[in-house]
């Protein structure tokens, strides 16, 4: 009895832990090298996109973005 559901629990154990590896189709080589440089050292990707943030909403809105943020911080 306790032989059989130990067995049981190994097998199921198994099943649980042993998962394949994450894909994102066509992306995956994309995917693997973004996030193998964010994983290593995330401050120099999140600057950047912050930057390009900053660039495209300037460039979208103009310099009304003073008043965005002025908005926002007066919203927390």
């Amino acid at each position: 009895m306790v032989n059989t559901t130990y067995q049981k629990f190994v097998k199921r154990w198994e099943e649980v832990t042993d998962l394949p590896p994450q894909t994102v189709g066509p992306f995956t080589p994309f995917y693997k090298a973004i996030v193998r440089r964010i994983k290593v050292m995330p401050w120099p990707a999140l600057v950047f996109c912050s930057l390009v943030v900053v660039i495209g909403l300037y460039l979208l809105i103009g310099s009304a973005i003073t008043l965005v943020v002025s908005l926002l911080q007066k919203g927390f």
